[in-house]
């Protein structure tokens, strides 16, 4: 699931446009509601093409969404179709907030049956950020593990035990889960915050409050 904003985005290099999308998993779901919370985009932790935003900056880009009114502008995979789903919430978690990472901007989103079929069986595993910024060359000192474990969301009557690891630099490398479910199955991990399907299902996952919490 997309949203689009401008935002500006730092990292260190040259300075560039940029517009490259990047994802974070979804943190909680009410099925009677249909309705799905994650953050859109957590301050001071590189994504997937080594970009951050600071706090300010996010705060930036959220007012800047909001202000323009783009509450329905959300669709499936990077479609650039509507898929029918509505921005219900929208604010920024603060430092005492225990569901979702400080600083971050975090949206409720309902869904339509169709989506909420893909939310539920993992095939939609977060929101992913759509929008054009400008980096600016800015270095960030940040201690990134060889390795990080945690648990990942329950589907199909279960979780697993996961495990990612990270290169010299701190680049993401994936990882795989601990055998799980009444078979002792697994699931590999490649990219962004869902594993790779086993059967009929995946899971999602995060890794990014372990790194902020050290």
């Amino acid at each position: 699931m997309q949203t689009i904003g401008e935002s500006r985005k730092t990292v260190s290099g040259a300075a560039a446009q940029a517009s490259a999308p990047t994802t974070v998993a979804f943190s909680k779901a009410d099925e009677e509601l249909q309705v799905v919370w994650g953050e859109v985009y957590a301050p001071n932790i590189p994504d997937s093409q080594g970009d951050f935003m600071t706090v300010e900056d996010v705060r930036i880009m959220m007012w800047r969404f909001m202000k323009a009114d783009r509450l329905k502008k959300l669709d499936t995979q990077h479609s650039q179709m509507d898929n029918g789903c509505h921005i219900i919430e929208c604010f920024q978690a603060r430092d005492t907030d225990s569901d979702f990472i400080p600083g971050s901007w975090v949206i409720g989103v309902w869904c339509p049956d169709d989506v909420w079929r893909l939310v539920k069986s993992g095939e939609l595993n977060g929101f992913s950020l759509d929008g054009i910024g400008v980096r600016i060359e800015t270095a960030l000192e940040m201690d990134i593990p060889d390795s990080m474990e945690g648990d990942t969301t329950e589907v199909a009557g279960h979780a697993h035990r996961f495990v990612v690891k990270f290169d010299a630099d701190g680049g993401y490398l994936g990882g795989y889960t601990l055998p799980g479910g009444t078979d002792g199955h697994v699931h590999r991990i490649i990219k962004g915050a869902a594993t790779e399907k086993t059967g009929d299902h995946s899971h999602r996952f995060s890794f990014v409050e372990g790194i902020i919490n050290g």
